[in-house]
């Protein structure tokens, strides 16, 4: 069994994409493999790990980070995050906001801080990320890219 990632660039790759998160319970309808930076990790021909990068100007939004039940425990989460902010980095984005509802201790750990969403940046505060996808539970982070 090997793990494979892949940057989603078809029809068929992105409703694998799709169809992941929807099982982890997040939204994937404002998507666009066409614009967003979407990848994921398949094993056997699965896709079993997921997450994507949208840019605003010179900041980005990791969204999309799921792991598949089962599959969970092999640092999918943690590559496919490393991945993102190192495409970041190579954007030359000064840095990287997301939220989250679930996986606040996760984030933490990958060097995001806590940040107020008045505080996020207007292009990332009009995505439909801040403005209706995620509710106001939801907790704005932000990590610097140096």
């Amino acid at each position: 069994m090997e793990l494979t990632l892949k940057t989603i660039s078809d029809e068929e790759g992105f409703q694998a994409f799709c169809s992941l998160l929807q099982s982890s319970d997040l939204p994937s309808t404002d998507l666009d493999f066409h614009k967003d930076l979407l990848v994921g990790y398949v094993e056997d021909g699965v896709m079993v790990g997921t997450g994507g990068l949208e840019i605003y100007g010179e900041f980005g939004l990791l969204r999309s980070l799921s792991v598949k039940l089962g599959t969970r425990g092999k640092a999918l989460g943690t590559a496919i995050t490393e991945y993102l902010i190192e495409q970041a980095r190579k954007k030359n984005l000064k840095g990287i906001y997301l939220l989250t509802e679930t996986a606040h201790g996760f984030f933490q750990r990958k060097g995001f801080q806590d940040v107020a969403r008045e505080d996020v940046p207007e292009p990332l505060k009009a995505s439909s990320e801040f403005s209706y996808v995620c509710g106001p539970s939801a907790v704005a982070m932000h990590l610097p890219i140096l």
